[in-house]
């Protein structure tokens, strides 16, 4: 028997085929929620246990630029889940997608993939993680109400709360990005014209060290090396 309650893997796809890096979003039977994915930088993942204590934990990937090389090994406390009945849920990660930052994709789709349309051009996909003490029904009823967001996924956990992954579409600034890689390796650029032609081979995300109460804001873009 898997002791996963819930393994998910999702991205978001536009509809030329250009894709983000896939995610995986998995529950235990112990009642920890765990979120991952690989970028320029290797593999990240974060963890948060249902003790409330969450964890990132990053094995780096040679050749990286050193400004993509983010903190490893941080801690802090997600907020508490709020009381059932309260129509309220506490969010714990939030993902945003651009749309004009998406990649050609390098892989055949094998069909384990849940694919996320994405927002039209100059929008973002956002992808949200939150704990609630509702059940699948109430959650669902408050999404309709909301209306803009659109439930991917609910996985109940033990002690009765639900981990709820939804979805919405929203405005997206476009603002292109060149990191660079001082000398030691080539410079990338976040590029929405993606002027190389290259269709962003690199993905990477981007986001602050969270501190306690809060929840794990990240970027995901895709870029391309360049030498000049």
């Amino acid at each position: 028997m898997s002791n996963l309650l819930l393994d998910l893997s999702f991205g978001v796809k536009r509809s030329d085929g250009y894709v983000s890096a896939i995610w995986r979003a998995s529950t235990t039977r112990l009642g920890d929620f765990h979120l991952s994915t690989s970028s320029i930088a290797g593999i990240e993942k974060y963890s948060f246990n249902k003790s409330g204590m969450c964890s990132s934990a990053h094995s780096g990937a040679d050749g990286a630029p050193g400004a993509l090389r983010d903190r490893a090994g941080f801690r802090w406390r997600r907020a508490a889940t709020p009381p059932r009945g309260s129509g309220r849920a506490a969010r714990v990660a939030w993902i945003a997608f651009p749309t004009d930052y998406l990649s050609r994709p390098t892989q055949e789709d094998d069909g384990d993939v849940l694919w996320i349309a994405a927002a039209p051009a100059c929008g973002a996909t956002y992808v949200e993680f939150a704990y609630a003490a509702e059940p699948e029904q109430g959650i669902r009823g408050v999404l309709d109400v909301m209306q803009d967001r659109t439930l991917v996924r609910c996985a109940e956990l033990p002690g009765g709360e639900t981990l709820v992954i939804f979805c919405y579409h929203a405005d997206w600034e476009n603002k292109d990005l060149r990191v660079p890689g001082h000398g030691a390796v080539a410079d990338v650029l976040f590029s929405a014209d993606d002027p190389l032609a290259s269709g962003r081979p690199l993905r990477h995300r981007f986001g602050p060290m969270p501190k306690d109460q809060e929840a794990v804001l990240l970027l995901e873009m895709g870029g391309a090396a360049i030498t000049n």
